[in-house]
């Protein structure tokens, strides 16, 4: 039998989705490819095991069993709304876990090779927490789990589940590896590379709005932080405003995400027009941006480079530029993957040294 392992899985565990990296190429044509998947970070519960039952197989999802308890995950687990928990101690709960285990289930996916043995995974915080948790992430991180293998690789892993084990975890600030994948792109003449000159990379995620200053690539996390806000924070101000106008109630907070993107919200009983609340999206992400920025100080007339990151990047990157008129503002290319991209590249570094 014989089962092959990459060096690096970069995972970003997200509130809202969970991004994982395997892998990257160059084809003939000179294009960049990404072993990558995101997912929900949701965990559904399994009522019936429906391959069991013999509804057929959908390598969309896994079914994960942990504990006593069963779930499927994936991008689709489930076709329905499920709340999402927003928990402080995150990198503790079932949720976090169970996550992590689907990501390595799905770079053997997309790897297709089977894992017994990672060199390097890379997981990340938000700033704010990085330095009390960091440890306890490499820990969590380096522990050897039982995951379920893709139906096609059982037959070369020797069964449906496989442990793997993790060589080294890699702890990192999560918007440090948007700036290190923006990086990579870059010349050395770029302000980036050079001292005396900031550059930040502003991530704004599902609960926590993250900012990450460097100069020089050197982290300046006395400049750095986050706080509790984010994307949840303005559909959260959405929905209770839709409440009050239509009479709904609040809404979950994936219906107005959707209906942002869409235009509308279809309850069945009546159609929500959401042109209304569009302006109300670009004004509280200025609040946001804006109290951030105020906690720089005067060291925010320094930035040179800005860098937004993350699956709440659309809903700042009119506010950025109009509190940072003087500075290049860049959104990543496929902000959602940019960390954990980057992630993969720094798993690649730390095999280097």
């Amino acid at each position: 039998m014989s089962i092959h392992s990459p060096s690096v899985v970069a995972v970003d565990v997200g509130y809202g989705n969970t991004k994982m990296v395997c892998g990257h190429s160059i084809d003939k044509a000179g294009r960049s490819k990404w072993m990558e998947l995101v997912f929900p970070s949701i965990l559904s519960p399994v009522v019936v095991n429906e391959e069991a039952a013999g509804f057929g197989n959908n390598p969309d999802r896994v079914l994960i069993e942990h504990g006593s308890k069963s779930f499927y995950v994936g991008p689709k687990a489930t076709s329905g709304f499920v709340p999402r928990i927003i928990e402080p101690n995150y990198i503790e709960t079932q949720t976090h876990e169970v996550l992590l285990i689907a990501a390595l289930h799905f770079a053997m996916r997309e790897s297709n090779k089977v894992i017994s043995e990672v060199e390097k995974l890379v997981l990340g915080l938000p700033v704010s927490g990085f330095a009390a948790q960091r440890e306890r992430l490499i820990e969590i991180g380096q522990k050897t789990r039982t995951v379920p293998v893709p139906k096609h690789l059982q037959g070369q892993a020797g069964g449906a589940t496989v442990k793997v084990k993790v060589k080294g975890c890699v702890a990192a600030p999560q918007p440090f590896g948007a700036m290190r994948c923006a990086a990579q792109g870059l010349p050395t003449t770029d302000p980036v590379f050079q001292s005396g000159v900031l550059s930040m990379v502003v991530d704004p995620g599902y609960r926590t709005l993250d900012w990450f200053v460097a100069e020089g690539l050197t982290p300046e996390l006395k400049l750095s932080g986050s706080y509790d806000g984010g994307v949840s924070s303005i559909l959260r101000e959405i929905s209770q405003q839709i409440g009050y106008d239509h009479g709904t109630g609040s809404l979950e907070f994936d219906q107005v995400e959707r209906g942002l993107k869409s235009g509308q919200i279809n309850l069945g009983y009546k159609v929500i027009d959401m042109a209304k609340y569009q302006p109300m999206v670009q004004e509280l992400a200025s609040q946001e941006i804006g109290t951030f920025l105020t906690r720089m100080g005067s060291r925010r007339d320094s930035l040179a480079r800005v860098f937004l990151a993350g699956g709440g990047a659309t809903y700042y990157e009119q506010a950025l530029r109009e509190r940072l008129p003087g500075c290049a503002v860049d959104v990543l290319p496929n902000p959602v993957m940019s960390n954990a991209r980057g992630y993969w590249l720094l798993g690649c570094d730390a095999l280097d040294d």
